[in-house]
């Protein structure tokens, strides 16, 4: 019965959004009642800022099925995704043997997951992915935040495979890729195996490109676009054309936010429970803060380095007794240098003032940071 339900809505996504190759510059050849909502929605979360512009989708791979969605985001939900990320970023992970998330050199970028309907911008956004995607929301995971600094990258891999072997989900039918800001030179999502373009003149009109996602579909990252493209084929097979790489940074930095999408409902207990907000509410990892009452106690009987992973936290952690162990330094809220020592010895991203005000997000460093005792 699964197999046959993930056929139909595959199958569904390549009949709405297959239409949009009758026009290049339309909104995927929906419904007109769709069509509006779509821009209403874009027009209300955009309405403070004149210089955005007008949404359009374009279909750019033909193996894979390939979406590129510009101007998707607005400059202001791109800024507010970077100040919810920002402080969470940490040494990215793939999918370990036993499904734990493990530290592994085919993916050197920071990143963290903003839990679904966080705030109102964030489900605005969710709401959006769905509406173009025709999945609800509950079908969607948590929005990944990455950040790729020069030479950073992701290797080829598949984001989803039905096979019994494979490591990893096995049902994520599509990914839904937000750029969150421009990359000067590389940082591409080039598709290397056997991909083909809808348009051959598409490489051409796209410009330069660098040499890893030469000879491939691929999108260059533009700050608000999006890609999309399915993992499965029509007959419920899964496409070989979807490997895909991020192609690493010659120049510049790159944040973006991938959404994976299932063929049912992703953790749905979360989404009816509100559990999805009382989880990961880590302390700032640039405060050196104990977070349990006993900390004083356990770390004078030696737990600091019996217990030392939960007490004082290792190379991607943090400690539940930090402050207590010793492992951290009491910094004041406007000693960035400090905060940013803290952070680099949990595994953290140390916060770039430079950057985030490129961003849009410059203001985070004063609001995120309180004054340590």
């Amino acid at each position: 019965m699964r197999k046959v339900v993930l056929a139909s809505i595959v199958l569904l996504f390549h009949i709405i959004l297959g239409n949009c190759s009758q026009d290049d510059a339309a909104w995927g050849g929906l419904p007109q009642s769709l069509l509006e909502s779509a821009l209403v929605m874009h027009s209300e979360a955009n309405k403070q800022f004149d210089e955005e512009a007008t949404p359009w989708v374009q279909q750019v791979g033909l193996h894979p099925r390939a979406y590129l969605f510009h101007n998707f985001l607005t400059k202001a939900e791109r800024a507010h995704m970077v100040r919810l990320a920002a402080p969470k970023l940490k040494r990215s992970t793939v999918v370990g043997s036993k499904g734990e998330g493990v530290v592994d050199d085919i993916r050197t970028s920071y990143g963290m997951f903003i839990r679904r309907l966080t705030d109102p911008i964030i489900t605005r956004i969710e709401k959006r992915i769905s509406l173009w995607t025709h999945l609800p929301i509950e079908h969607q995971e948590d929005i990944q935040v990455l950040r790729y600094a020069h030479g950073q990258t992701y290797g080829a891999h598949y984001d989803s495979g039905a096979s019994t072997d494979h490591v990893g989900p096995k049902w994520r039918l599509a990914t839904f890729l937000m750029y969150l800001s421009d990359v000067e030179e590389g940082g591409e999502t080039a598709f290397p195996q056997n991909s083909v373009w809808y348009d051959p003149s598409i490489p051409e009109r796209m410009g330069p490109v660098s040499e890893c996602a030469k000879g491939h579909v691929a999108a260059k990252p533009k700050a608000g676009d999006a890609v999309l493209f399915y993992s499965f084929l029509p007959n419920n097979t899964m496409d070989p054309a979807a490997m895909h790489t991020g192609c690493p940074v010659v120049k510049g930095v790159k944040w973006a936010a991938p959404v994976w999408m299932h063929d049912i409902p992703f953790r749905p207990e979360e989404i009816s429970s509100g559990k999805q907000l009382n989880l990961d509410r880590d302390p700032d990892a640039g405060m050196c803060v104990d977070t349990h009452l006993r900390c004083g106690e356990w770390a004078t009987a030696g737990e600091c380095e019996k217990n030392r992973l939960y007490m004082a936290g290792g190379a991607n952690s943090l400690g539940a007794c930090r402050k207590s162990c010793r492992t951290c330094e009491s910094c004041r809220s406007s000693d960035m240098e400090c905060i940013n020592r803290n952070r680099e010895r949990g595994g953290y991203w140390k916060l770039n003032k430079d950057e985030l005000e490129w961003l849009g997000a410059g203001d985070l460093w004063q609001e995120d940071q309180s004054p340590e005792l």
